[in-house]
Protein backbone atom coordinates (compact mmCIF):
# COMPACT_ATOMS: atom_id res chain seq x y z
CA UNK A 1 0.00 0.00 0.00
CA UNK A 2 1.11 4.08 -0.16
CA UNK A 3 2.53 5.40 2.48
CA UNK A 4 4.02 9.00 3.10
CA UNK A 5 6.86 10.59 5.38
CA UNK A 6 4.52 11.87 7.78
CA UNK A 7 2.62 8.33 8.42
CA UNK A 8 5.72 6.91 8.51
CA UNK A 9 7.06 9.60 11.02
CA UNK A 10 4.28 9.37 13.34
CA UNK A 11 4.16 5.97 13.37
CA UNK A 12 7.98 6.16 14.22
CA UNK A 13 7.39 8.17 17.30
CA UNK A 14 4.25 6.47 18.37
CA UNK A 15 6.09 3.23 18.44
CA UNK A 16 8.97 4.85 20.47
CA UNK A 17 6.45 6.13 22.64
CA UNK A 18 5.30 2.60 23.54
CA UNK A 19 8.50 1.34 23.76
CA UNK A 20 10.57 0.14 27.43
CA UNK A 21 14.02 1.52 27.59
CA UNK A 22 15.59 -2.25 27.56
CA UNK A 23 19.40 -2.51 26.10
CA UNK A 24 18.00 -3.92 23.06
CA UNK A 25 15.12 -1.23 22.64
CA UNK A 26 18.16 1.68 23.32
CA UNK A 27 19.96 0.14 20.86
CA UNK A 28 16.89 0.23 17.89
CA UNK A 29 16.69 3.58 19.13
CA UNK A 30 20.04 4.80 18.64
CA UNK A 31 20.41 3.56 15.36
CA UNK A 32 16.78 5.10 14.03
CA UNK A 33 18.40 8.49 15.05
CA UNK A 34 20.79 7.98 12.99
CA UNK A 35 18.89 7.22 10.22
CA UNK A 36 16.71 10.80 11.05
CA UNK A 37 20.76 11.84 10.88
CA UNK A 38 21.08 10.53 7.66
CA UNK A 39 17.31 12.60 6.24
CA UNK A 40 18.49 15.55 7.84
CA UNK A 41 22.17 15.76 6.17
CA UNK A 42 20.43 15.32 3.21
CA UNK A 43 17.88 18.22 3.87
CA UNK A 44 21.02 20.64 4.76
CA UNK A 45 22.42 19.42 1.27
CA UNK A 46 19.67 20.59 -1.06
CA UNK A 47 18.79 23.75 1.23
CA UNK A 48 16.08 24.51 4.30
CA UNK A 49 16.14 27.83 3.75
CA UNK A 50 17.11 30.54 0.70
CA UNK A 51 19.66 32.17 2.63
CA UNK A 52 22.87 29.91 2.64
CA UNK A 53 24.33 29.40 5.98
CA UNK A 54 21.80 31.12 8.07
CA UNK A 55 20.14 30.15 11.08
CA UNK A 56 18.10 26.93 9.91
CA UNK A 57 21.10 25.48 8.15
CA UNK A 58 23.39 25.32 11.06
CA UNK A 59 21.09 24.20 13.33
CA UNK A 60 19.73 21.11 10.85
CA UNK A 61 23.20 20.75 10.20
CA UNK A 62 24.75 20.52 13.70
CA UNK A 63 21.34 18.36 14.91
CA UNK A 64 22.48 16.30 11.91
CA UNK A 65 26.10 15.50 12.98
CA UNK A 66 25.03 14.87 16.53
CA UNK A 67 22.86 11.86 15.35
CA UNK A 68 25.60 10.31 13.45
CA UNK A 69 27.53 10.44 16.13
CA UNK A 70 25.63 8.70 18.65
CA UNK A 71 24.54 6.32 15.75
CA UNK A 72 27.91 5.07 15.60
CA UNK A 73 28.21 4.80 19.53
CA UNK A 74 25.13 2.35 19.24
CA UNK A 75 25.01 -1.40 19.07
CA UNK A 76 24.66 -2.19 15.51
CA UNK A 77 20.89 -3.60 15.45
CA UNK A 78 17.79 -3.51 12.86
CA UNK A 79 14.61 -3.35 14.37
CA UNK A 80 10.66 -1.57 14.52
CA UNK A 81 12.41 1.85 14.89
CA UNK A 82 15.50 1.46 13.09
CA UNK A 83 12.85 0.33 10.28
CA UNK A 84 10.76 2.91 10.19
CA UNK A 85 13.37 5.57 10.39
CA UNK A 86 15.32 4.15 7.50
CA UNK A 87 12.25 4.13 5.45
CA UNK A 88 11.13 7.76 5.92
CA UNK A 89 15.46 8.95 4.91
CA UNK A 90 14.40 6.81 2.02
CA UNK A 91 11.13 8.39 1.45
CA UNK A 92 12.85 11.69 1.45
CA UNK A 93 15.16 10.52 -1.36
CA UNK A 94 11.89 9.26 -3.19
CA UNK A 95 10.55 12.71 -2.89
CA UNK A 96 13.49 14.78 -3.73
CA UNK A 97 12.58 16.15 -7.19
CA UNK A 98 9.16 17.53 -5.42
CA UNK A 99 10.80 19.66 -2.91
CA UNK A 100 11.68 23.28 -2.25
CA UNK A 101 13.36 25.13 0.33
CA UNK A 102 10.21 25.63 2.03
CA UNK A 103 8.96 21.93 2.07
CA UNK A 104 12.00 20.50 2.92
CA UNK A 105 12.37 23.01 5.94
CA UNK A 106 8.84 21.53 6.87
CA UNK A 107 10.37 18.00 6.69
CA UNK A 108 12.63 19.05 8.90
CA UNK A 109 11.06 20.49 11.48
CA UNK A 110 8.90 17.11 11.73
CA UNK A 111 12.23 14.87 11.84
CA UNK A 112 13.71 16.88 14.71
CA UNK A 113 10.15 16.91 16.87
CA UNK A 114 10.19 13.04 15.60
CA UNK A 115 13.75 12.41 17.51
CA UNK A 116 12.75 13.77 20.95
CA UNK A 117 10.79 10.29 22.13
CA UNK A 118 13.43 8.31 20.16
CA UNK A 119 15.66 9.97 23.01
CA UNK A 120 13.76 9.18 25.57
CA UNK A 121 14.18 5.81 24.89
CA UNK A 122 17.69 5.84 24.78
CA UNK A 123 18.53 8.04 28.42
CA UNK A 124 17.24 5.77 30.41
CA UNK A 125 20.33 3.83 32.21
CA UNK A 126 23.10 5.60 29.62
CA UNK A 127 25.96 5.56 31.38
CA UNK A 128 28.08 9.22 31.28
CA UNK A 129 30.66 9.09 28.29
CA UNK A 130 30.86 9.96 24.87
CA UNK A 131 26.79 8.40 23.76
CA UNK A 132 25.72 10.66 26.68
CA UNK A 133 27.05 13.90 25.92
CA UNK A 134 26.05 13.30 21.80
CA UNK A 135 22.21 12.24 23.55
CA UNK A 136 22.46 15.79 24.99
CA UNK A 137 23.57 17.63 22.47
CA UNK A 138 21.29 15.95 20.61
CA UNK A 139 18.56 17.03 22.71
CA UNK A 140 19.95 20.50 22.54
CA UNK A 141 19.68 20.43 19.09
CA UNK A 142 16.37 19.27 18.19
CA UNK A 143 15.14 22.10 20.81
CA UNK A 144 16.55 25.05 18.77
CA UNK A 145 15.51 23.34 15.46
CA UNK A 146 11.91 23.71 17.19
CA UNK A 147 12.41 26.74 18.43
CA UNK A 148 13.23 28.29 15.25
CA UNK A 149 10.23 26.69 13.43
CA UNK A 150 7.68 28.17 16.10
CA UNK A 151 9.66 31.65 15.19
CA UNK A 152 9.64 30.80 11.47
CA UNK A 153 6.68 28.42 11.04
CA UNK A 154 6.41 26.31 7.52
CA UNK A 155 2.67 27.66 5.88
CA UNK A 156 0.02 24.45 5.75
CA UNK A 157 0.89 24.01 2.36
CA UNK A 158 4.44 23.71 2.38
CA UNK A 159 4.10 20.86 5.53
CA UNK A 160 1.29 18.92 3.22
CA UNK A 161 4.44 17.16 1.59
CA UNK A 162 4.47 15.04 4.92
CA UNK A 163 1.22 13.58 3.40
CA UNK A 164 2.10 13.18 -0.47
CA UNK A 165 1.94 9.73 -0.85
CA UNK A 166 4.54 7.36 -1.96
CA UNK A 167 3.59 4.36 -4.20
CA UNK A 168 4.22 1.12 -3.06
CA UNK A 169 4.34 -2.55 -4.88
CA UNK A 170 0.61 -3.09 -6.90
CA UNK A 171 -1.38 -5.49 -6.90
CA UNK A 172 -2.42 -6.30 -10.00
CA UNK A 173 -4.98 -8.69 -9.62
CA UNK A 174 -7.05 -6.85 -7.11
CA UNK A 175 -10.61 -4.85 -8.32
CA UNK A 176 -10.76 -3.43 -4.75
CA UNK A 177 -11.04 0.22 -4.66
CA UNK A 178 -10.07 0.21 -1.17
CA UNK A 179 -6.63 -1.25 -2.42
CA UNK A 180 -5.92 0.19 -5.81
CA UNK A 181 -7.15 3.61 -5.31
CA UNK A 182 -4.74 4.80 -2.58
CA UNK A 183 -1.20 2.91 -4.81
CA UNK A 184 -2.86 4.61 -8.49
CA UNK A 185 -3.45 7.83 -6.64
CA UNK A 186 0.76 7.72 -4.82
CA UNK A 187 1.58 6.58 -9.05
CA UNK A 188 -0.37 9.41 -10.76
CA UNK A 189 1.22 12.02 -8.34
CA UNK A 190 4.74 10.69 -8.96
CA UNK A 191 4.07 10.74 -12.49
CA UNK A 192 2.63 14.05 -13.02
CA UNK A 193 5.55 15.46 -10.52
CA UNK A 194 8.55 14.11 -12.57
CA UNK A 195 10.73 17.22 -14.17
CA UNK A 196 12.73 14.91 -17.08
CA UNK A 197 9.93 14.77 -19.73
CA UNK A 198 6.50 16.23 -19.48
CA UNK A 199 3.62 13.85 -20.41
CA UNK A 200 2.12 13.21 -23.79
CA UNK A 201 -1.14 13.98 -24.31
CA UNK A 202 -3.07 10.79 -24.39
CA UNK A 203 -1.52 10.41 -20.49
CA UNK A 204 -3.34 13.12 -20.14
CA UNK A 205 -6.64 12.56 -21.51
CA UNK A 206 -5.97 8.92 -19.07
CA UNK A 207 -5.02 11.05 -16.21
CA UNK A 208 -7.94 13.55 -16.29
CA UNK A 209 -10.29 10.47 -16.88
CA UNK A 210 -9.17 9.16 -13.28
CA UNK A 211 -9.46 11.84 -11.84
CA UNK A 212 -12.94 12.56 -12.87
CA UNK A 213 -14.30 9.38 -11.68
CA UNK A 214 -12.34 9.87 -8.14
CA UNK A 215 -14.10 13.77 -8.33
CA UNK A 216 -17.34 11.81 -8.78
CA UNK A 217 -16.77 9.19 -5.72
CA UNK A 218 -15.44 12.10 -3.58
CA UNK A 219 -18.75 13.99 -4.34
CA UNK A 220 -21.22 11.07 -3.23
CA UNK A 221 -19.38 11.08 0.12
CA UNK A 222 -21.68 13.41 1.36
CA UNK A 223 -24.33 15.83 0.91
CA UNK A 224 -23.30 18.68 -1.18
CA UNK A 225 -24.97 22.19 -1.09
CA UNK A 226 -26.27 24.00 -4.51
CA UNK A 227 -27.96 26.82 -5.47
CA UNK A 228 -31.11 26.70 -7.43
CA UNK A 229 -28.54 27.43 -10.25
CA UNK A 230 -27.25 24.39 -10.98
CA UNK A 231 -23.86 24.30 -9.77
CA UNK A 232 -20.61 22.22 -11.97
CA UNK A 233 -18.52 19.46 -10.21
CA UNK A 234 -15.04 18.54 -9.53
CA UNK A 235 -15.86 16.12 -12.05
CA UNK A 236 -17.18 18.07 -14.56
CA UNK A 237 -14.42 20.15 -14.12
CA UNK A 238 -11.87 17.85 -15.15
CA UNK A 239 -14.22 16.27 -17.85
CA UNK A 240 -13.78 20.01 -19.26
CA UNK A 241 -9.81 19.66 -19.55
CA UNK A 242 -10.09 16.64 -21.82
CA UNK A 243 -13.34 18.81 -23.76
CA UNK A 244 -10.30 21.33 -23.93
CA UNK A 245 -7.91 18.82 -25.18
CA UNK A 246 -9.93 17.65 -28.16
CA UNK A 247 -8.41 19.75 -30.70
CA UNK A 248 -4.57 19.08 -30.03
CA UNK A 249 -2.00 15.86 -30.63
CA UNK A 250 1.68 15.51 -30.37
CA UNK A 251 1.78 11.81 -31.94
CA UNK A 252 0.40 9.67 -29.35
CA UNK A 253 -3.18 9.44 -29.67
CA UNK A 254 -3.51 5.70 -30.84
CA UNK A 255 -3.51 2.44 -29.70
CA UNK A 256 -0.39 1.15 -27.82
CA UNK A 257 1.23 -1.86 -27.53
CA UNK A 258 2.41 -1.29 -23.83
CA UNK A 259 0.64 0.59 -21.23
CA UNK A 260 2.93 2.94 -18.88
CA UNK A 261 2.03 2.65 -15.14
CA UNK A 262 1.06 6.14 -15.18
CA UNK A 263 -1.86 5.31 -17.16
CA UNK A 264 -2.62 1.56 -16.09
CA UNK A 265 -2.74 3.68 -12.16
CA UNK A 266 -5.45 6.20 -14.53
CA UNK A 267 -7.37 2.83 -15.95
CA UNK A 268 -7.55 1.31 -12.88
CA UNK A 269 -8.83 4.06 -10.53
CA UNK A 270 -11.77 4.31 -13.13
CA UNK A 271 -12.51 0.47 -13.34
CA UNK A 272 -12.31 0.33 -9.53
CA UNK A 273 -15.04 3.31 -9.14
CA UNK A 274 -17.00 2.86 -12.04
CA UNK A 275 -18.17 -0.56 -10.84
CA UNK A 276 -21.89 -1.51 -10.28
CA UNK A 277 -22.81 -1.44 -6.41
CA UNK A 278 -20.58 1.33 -5.58
CA UNK A 279 -23.28 3.63 -4.09
CA UNK A 280 -23.90 1.48 -1.11
CA UNK A 281 -19.69 0.62 -0.53
CA UNK A 282 -19.27 3.99 -0.17
CA UNK A 283 -21.55 4.12 2.29
CA UNK A 284 -19.53 2.24 4.29
CA UNK A 285 -15.42 2.09 5.83
CA UNK A 286 -12.66 1.29 4.36
CA UNK A 287 -14.13 2.87 0.77
CA UNK A 288 -15.69 6.19 2.13
CA UNK A 289 -12.16 7.05 4.14
CA UNK A 290 -10.00 5.82 0.87
CA UNK A 291 -11.58 8.03 -1.32
CA UNK A 292 -11.85 11.05 0.72
CA UNK A 293 -8.32 10.67 1.50
CA UNK A 294 -7.88 10.38 -2.00
CA UNK A 295 -9.85 13.28 -3.07
CA UNK A 296 -7.28 15.74 -0.66
CA UNK A 297 -4.68 14.93 -3.50
CA UNK A 298 -6.67 16.01 -6.72
CA UNK A 299 -5.91 20.33 -6.00
CA UNK A 300 -2.22 19.14 -6.49
CA UNK A 301 -2.53 16.74 -9.48
CA UNK A 302 -4.81 19.71 -11.31
CA UNK A 303 -1.62 21.58 -10.88
CA UNK A 304 1.13 19.61 -11.94
CA UNK A 305 -0.61 18.94 -14.80
CA UNK A 306 -0.83 22.40 -15.21
CA UNK A 307 2.98 22.76 -14.77
CA UNK A 308 4.73 19.67 -16.39
CA UNK A 309 2.39 19.30 -18.99
CA UNK A 310 0.30 22.30 -20.37
CA UNK A 311 3.17 24.73 -19.70
CA UNK A 312 6.17 22.32 -20.98
CA UNK A 313 3.83 21.94 -24.33
CA UNK A 314 3.91 25.61 -24.80
CA UNK A 315 7.66 26.29 -24.17
CA UNK A 316 8.70 23.46 -26.67
CA UNK A 317 5.87 23.89 -29.59
CA UNK A 318 5.20 19.76 -29.11
CA UNK A 319 1.58 19.85 -29.80
CA UNK A 320 -0.10 20.72 -33.40
CA UNK A 321 -4.07 21.09 -34.05
CA UNK A 322 -5.99 22.01 -36.82
CA UNK A 323 -6.28 25.71 -37.33
CA UNK A 324 -10.09 25.20 -38.11
CA UNK A 325 -10.51 24.39 -34.43
CA UNK A 326 -8.68 27.15 -32.71
CA UNK A 327 -9.45 30.94 -32.29
CA UNK A 328 -8.70 33.01 -35.20
CA UNK A 329 -6.04 34.60 -35.80
CA UNK A 330 -4.69 36.64 -38.73
CA UNK A 331 -1.03 35.23 -39.97
CA UNK A 332 -3.33 31.44 -39.72
CA UNK A 333 -6.28 32.66 -42.55
CA UNK A 334 -4.22 30.39 -44.83
CA UNK A 335 -4.25 27.05 -42.28
CA UNK A 336 -7.80 28.08 -41.73
CA UNK A 337 -9.06 28.12 -45.47
CA UNK A 338 -7.10 24.07 -45.83
CA UNK A 339 -9.69 23.13 -43.01
CA UNK A 340 -8.73 19.69 -42.42
CA UNK A 341 -6.02 19.07 -44.76
CA UNK A 342 -2.40 18.19 -43.96
CA UNK A 343 -1.81 22.14 -44.50
CA UNK A 344 -4.13 23.11 -42.19
CA UNK A 345 -2.63 22.01 -39.16
CA UNK A 346 -0.43 24.21 -37.01
CA UNK A 347 1.77 24.04 -33.92
CA UNK A 348 0.16 25.27 -30.61
CA UNK A 349 1.88 28.06 -28.58
CA UNK A 350 0.94 29.51 -25.11
CA UNK A 351 -1.90 31.59 -26.71
CA UNK A 352 -3.83 28.83 -28.05
CA UNK A 353 -3.43 26.45 -25.10
CA UNK A 354 -4.81 28.91 -22.89
CA UNK A 355 -8.02 27.10 -22.55
CA UNK A 356 -6.25 23.87 -21.54
CA UNK A 357 -4.66 25.68 -18.39
CA UNK A 358 -7.97 27.73 -17.75
CA UNK A 359 -9.85 24.02 -17.33
CA UNK A 360 -6.91 23.14 -15.54
CA UNK A 361 -6.70 26.10 -12.98
CA UNK A 362 -11.05 25.35 -12.91
CA UNK A 363 -10.77 22.17 -11.83
CA UNK A 364 -7.95 22.65 -9.29
CA UNK A 365 -10.06 24.59 -7.62
CA UNK A 366 -13.34 22.76 -7.94
CA UNK A 367 -11.70 20.07 -6.40
CA UNK A 368 -10.44 21.88 -3.44
CA UNK A 369 -14.57 22.52 -2.73
CA UNK A 370 -14.85 18.30 -3.33
CA UNK A 371 -11.85 17.68 -1.33
CA UNK A 372 -13.12 19.47 1.53
CA UNK A 373 -16.48 18.40 1.61
CA UNK A 374 -15.24 14.65 1.14
CA UNK A 375 -13.51 15.08 4.81
CA UNK A 376 -16.27 15.43 6.68
CA UNK A 377 -18.19 13.49 8.99
CA UNK A 378 -15.81 11.79 10.94
CA UNK A 379 -13.72 11.02 8.27
CA UNK A 380 -10.47 12.96 9.06
CA UNK A 381 -10.14 10.65 12.68
CA UNK A 382 -9.30 7.71 10.33
CA UNK A 383 -5.98 6.59 10.74
CA UNK A 384 -3.58 7.38 7.89
CA UNK A 385 -5.41 10.28 6.77
CA UNK A 386 -3.57 13.04 4.77
CA UNK A 387 -4.44 15.25 6.80
CA UNK A 388 -1.49 17.51 6.58
CA UNK A 389 -3.13 18.18 3.23
CA UNK A 390 -6.34 18.25 3.91
CA UNK A 391 -5.57 21.77 6.20
CA UNK A 392 -3.95 22.81 3.51
CA UNK A 393 -6.79 22.83 1.18
CA UNK A 394 -9.24 24.33 3.78
CA UNK A 395 -6.65 26.71 4.25
CA UNK A 396 -6.62 27.68 0.77
CA UNK A 397 -10.94 27.60 0.58
CA UNK A 398 -10.97 29.85 3.72
CA UNK A 399 -8.94 32.64 1.51
CA UNK A 400 -11.19 35.77 1.01
CA UNK A 401 -10.81 36.03 -3.14
CA UNK A 402 -11.30 31.59 -3.16
CA UNK A 403 -15.30 32.36 -3.33
CA UNK A 404 -15.55 34.45 -6.27
CA UNK A 405 -13.01 32.27 -7.75
CA UNK A 406 -14.97 29.40 -7.25
CA UNK A 407 -17.99 31.09 -9.11
CA UNK A 408 -16.04 31.92 -11.79
CA UNK A 409 -14.34 28.57 -12.17
CA UNK A 410 -18.30 27.01 -12.08
CA UNK A 411 -19.60 29.87 -15.08
CA UNK A 412 -16.66 28.80 -17.25
CA UNK A 413 -16.50 24.97 -16.82
CA UNK A 414 -20.65 25.06 -17.61
CA UNK A 415 -19.53 27.47 -20.85
CA UNK A 416 -16.31 25.13 -21.75
CA UNK A 417 -18.58 21.95 -21.70
CA UNK A 418 -21.71 23.48 -23.49
CA UNK A 419 -19.10 24.89 -26.13
CA UNK A 420 -17.94 21.42 -26.49
CA UNK A 421 -21.01 19.60 -26.81
CA UNK A 422 -22.34 21.65 -30.07
CA UNK A 423 -18.57 21.66 -31.82
CA UNK A 424 -18.59 19.01 -34.69
CA UNK A 425 -15.03 16.93 -34.49
CA UNK A 426 -12.68 17.25 -37.56
CA UNK A 427 -12.31 14.40 -39.96
CA UNK A 428 -9.05 12.74 -39.05
CA UNK A 429 -8.48 13.04 -35.14
CA UNK A 430 -7.95 10.41 -32.61
CA UNK A 431 -10.66 10.60 -29.63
Amino acid sequence: MATSLGQLLDTLADTARTTDSSPGSRADAGTAIGQLGRALAQLRRDGVSPAAGDRREQQVAALAAACTQLAVRAPATESTLTRLAAAAADTLAVLHDETTVATRWAAATVVAETITPLAEVIAPGLPAGPAAQWLAEIERQSVLVQQTAALQPPSRAHVAILDRPIPGPSVPASADPARVVPDAVAVLLHATARTTEPPSVAEVLAYTLGAQTLSDAAQRLGPITESPARQATAAEAWRAVRAALRPYDDGSRHQHQHVPPAVNAAIRVHASLSRPGLESALRAEPLRAVVAAAAQHLPTLATQLLYRSVRSWADTGALVAYARDLPPRDERVAAYLRGYRPGGLVRADAVDLQPVAGALHNARLLSLAVATQAAKGGVRTTGGFPRRAWAANQALLDQPQTASALSAATQETQRQLQAARGRTPGPGRAR
